[in-house]
């Protein structure tokens, strides 16, 4: 756990929410590029969920917080996540294998190395498989464990060094991850699991009901349909270049194209041939609970190439970057769906089946510089600019009648008239933003910095729906800018022992973009709020307390509000009845200026302490513990109370030995030491009637648990180093 920054999500990616200082997006929201960027050795990964794949041979990872404009081909409003896996070499031959066994079986084996291939070339390559147990027991759904994941995949890389002034890696991964079933469990159910039980079942005595509520810290879930194997793919080729033309110009070209692919089936048997003569999934439902209410299977995919070109120049006190990024992205996000609105009866179940059929094309280019000037010695300003113009060319619609599960309307539901012509939404946004720095050594061992930073990201479109002869398309939601001001302190003291910085931030954000999950059909739509402020302070520090000792930790503070937020829409039904009052339009709005964002902490940090020796034969040893703590989070954007998780904090451990000569490591490790009880995420249970099909609208949620304790050794052996 990183102090100010918070992941959680799926196993393969697929839903992960990732915030920096507050802010962030979910993973895969078709309309909304994530806030925060994923990059693999400079490559700005198009779908965000094909990162959590091969962790093997990764060098280091590096997280910049804020707005990040002039320093990567590809602009992020709220921070960047770079990975950087290991070069390949001409000379030296490596290899390593490894492997992790624990509870919840457990088994992760990684292979790779290095092979010098000529006096120019060399090779590096890492193959994984990962496997885990669920830990969830389906009661709905035969006991059936929920959560397993299996994930196989592989990096080459392939470096030329032509010369001592040029030289080339091509890159290919190619990943496969599988997970089966869905970790979620309701905590309230809506409307429709009561008229599902009493006008269809016909049971009316509360003895009978299967609608007890599970405590979601039981392992134990009921899911009549959950998702069934879940299988994601990624394939990425990348070429990366770089010329030292003499001592003062260099050029860099990152190239790449990228696939990722996410197919979410059902599991119950439920596929069929439908009238059309098309061969349909088995079907999963969008609610969670102990009956099939509806039902939807989605076929999404992310094609993506980006091009960036750098030119670096440096001489004496003054260093910069030109740079041009180019990325053509198209996203397919195919979900046809049958959604349950009521009943009068066993013979009378009105359930509407459609399709949601989301298809856009982004191209995007920005010219960009990045600059280093010392005024003085030991005072260097730093500053630059960047112009973004991303356009999008759109062709979402919601429809109803039509789709593979048509026959699935229950009585028969008209066809959407436009629906074999969605319209075309076409629109391109544009910004000039930048950076502005200047940093300041006091002396050898302590510098202070303060400066601005201005971050984008482009508006997009909502999706078309509509029962009339044409479709009503949203107005386009606006891109959203965000202002960053920081003061900080960077210090390494008492020769070196002991590291420490800190800084202070402020940051704004006008136009803020919202994903909420859409009151009909299925999906989520995009809307701005007018602004929010975000401000607080962080710390972190290193300290070698003595040879054996070294201590090391980070705090965070994180106040982040609406600012502005006059119209913010109230999801659940009876949040509504209390919180929020009805417009002439009929949706209902909440004021939640001055109020805390969804899915943020004030308070996040850890401490951790090592401890470690030898043996007195060469044989090393260590110890290691480690303390996280997270405040409480509300995970609704319109801040229902209900759905809520308290502060938690995390023990792990961690002692192992190693070889003299570094070729050996046995580590055995324990994660969540204590059992805590903590919840990561938390969604809408889309389980509420229509009103006019009977009934009192109202809609339950479901939340998903953290980790229990897990405990494990992982072996590491390396050899051929020469």
């Amino acid at each position: 756990m990183t102090a100010g920054i918070a992941i959680t999500g799926g196993a393969d990616g697929f839903g992960k929410v990732i915030r920096i200082r507050g802010v962030g997006t979910n993973s895969y929201v078709p309309a909304i590029r994530p806030a925060v960027g994923i990059f693999i050795d400079d490559i700005p990964l198009g779908a965000p969920e094909s990162a959590y794949n091969n962790m093997a041979d990764i060098e280091r990872i590096e997280i910049l917080k804020g707005p990040q404009a002039t320093l990567f081909g590809k602009e992020v409003s709220s921070g960047a996540i770079s990975l950087f896996t290991r070069r390949p070499d001409t000379q030296l031959m490596d290899a390593y294998v490894e492997g992790n066994f624990g509870n919840l079986g457990k088994q992760e084996f990684r292979l790779g190395g290095n092979l010098p291939l000529g006096d120019h070339f060399g090779l590096r390559a890492s193959v994984y498989n990962n496997q885990s147990d669920g830990s969830i027991t389906n009661i709905s759904y035969n006991n059936k464990r929920m959560g397993d994941v299996e994930a196989t995949g592989y990096r080459l890389r392939l470096l030329w060094e032509a010369s001592d002034n040029f030289s080339a890696i091509l890159g290919y991964e190619d990943h496969d991850v599988e997970v089966y079933g869905t970790n979620s469990l309701a905590q309230e159910h809506g409307d429709l699991y009561t008229i599902w039980e009493q006008s269809v079942l016909g049971i009316s005595d509360p003895a009978q009901s299967k609608l007890d509520i599970i405590d979601p810290y039981s392992r134990k879930n009921s899911h009549s349909a959950p998702n069934g194997l879940r299988n994601s793919l990624t394939k990425i080729w990348s070429l990366n270049m770089n010329w030292e033309i003499n001592d003062n110009w260099s050029i860099t070209s990152v190239t790449s194209d990228q696939e990722w692919s996410n197919l979410t089936p059902g599991d119950d048997g439920s596929g069929f041939v439908n009238s059309a003569g098309q061969r349909v999934y088995d079907t999963a439902d969008t609610s969670v609970g102990p009956y099939k209410l509806n039902d939807f299977y989605q076929d999404a995919a992310t094609d993506t190439t980006t091009q960036e070109l750098r030119v670096n120049w440096e001489d004496g006190d003054w260093s910069s970057v030109f740079g041009a990024f180019y990325a053509q992205t198209d996203t397919i996000s195919y979900v046809p769906f049958s959604n349950l609105l009521g009943a009068f009866g066993p013979n009378l179940i009105i359930k509407a089946a459609g399709l949601s059929d989301l298809r856009e094309d982004i191209s995007e280019w920005a010219l960009f510089s990045h600059n280093i000037y010392s005024i003085r010695e030991g005072l260097d300003l730093t500053f630059g600019a960047r112009y973004s113009n991303v356009e999008k060319e759109s062709l979402k619609g919601q429809m109803l009648g039509v789709g593979p599960l048509a026959d699935l309307n229950s009585p028969f539901v008209p066809a959407t008239l436009w629906a074999d012509n969605i319209p075309k939404q076409k629109d391109s946004w544009d910004e000039i933003s930048g950076t502005v720095k200047l940093t300041y050594w006091l002396n050898d061992e302590i510098s202070i910095y303060g400066g601005w930073d201005r971050g984008f990201k482009a508006g997009g479109h909502n999706v078309c729906k509509g029962d009339l002869p044409e479709a009503d398309c949203p107005p386009p939601f606006a891109s959203e800018i965000a202002d960053n001001f920081e003061i900080g302190m960077k210090s390494r003291l008492f020769d070196n022992s002991l590291v420490f910085n800190t800084a202070l931030f402020y940051q704004s954000y006008d136009d803020y973009q919202v994903d909420i999950q859409d009151e009909e059909g299925i999906g989520n739509s995009v809307q701005n709020a007018a602004k929010v402020k975000i401000q607080g302070i962080e710390a972190e520090f290193q300290w070698l307390a003595t040879d054996q000792l070294r201590i090391d930790g980070n705090l965070s503070y994180v106040d982040a509000r609406w600012d502005e937020y006059a119209d913010a829409e109230c999801l659940r039904p009876q949040y509504q009845a209390i919180a929020c009052t009805q417009n002439p339009n009929g949706s209902f709005t909440q004021d939640l200026g001055g109020q805390r964002l969804n899915y943020t902490s004030p308070w996040t940090g850890n401490v951790n302490a090592t401890y470690s020796g030898d043996f007195g034969n060469g044989i090393g040893w260590y110890v290691r513990g480690e303390v996280a703590f997270r405040d409480d989070r509300l995970f609704f954007p319109d801040l229902d109370p209900d759905v809520r998780d308290g502060s938690y904090t995390l023990l792990n451990a961690s002692a192992g030995i190693s070889a003299a000569d570094g070729t050996w490591d046995v580590i055995f490790w324990a994660k969540n030491l204590a059992d805590e009880e903590y919840l990561i995420n938390a969604e809408r249970n889309r389980d509420q009637s229509n009103p006019n099909f009977g009934g009192t609208p109202y809609e339950g949620y479901r939340v998903t648990a953290g980790d229990e304790r897990t405990y494990g050794v992982t072996l590491k052996y390396r050899f051929n180093e020469s």
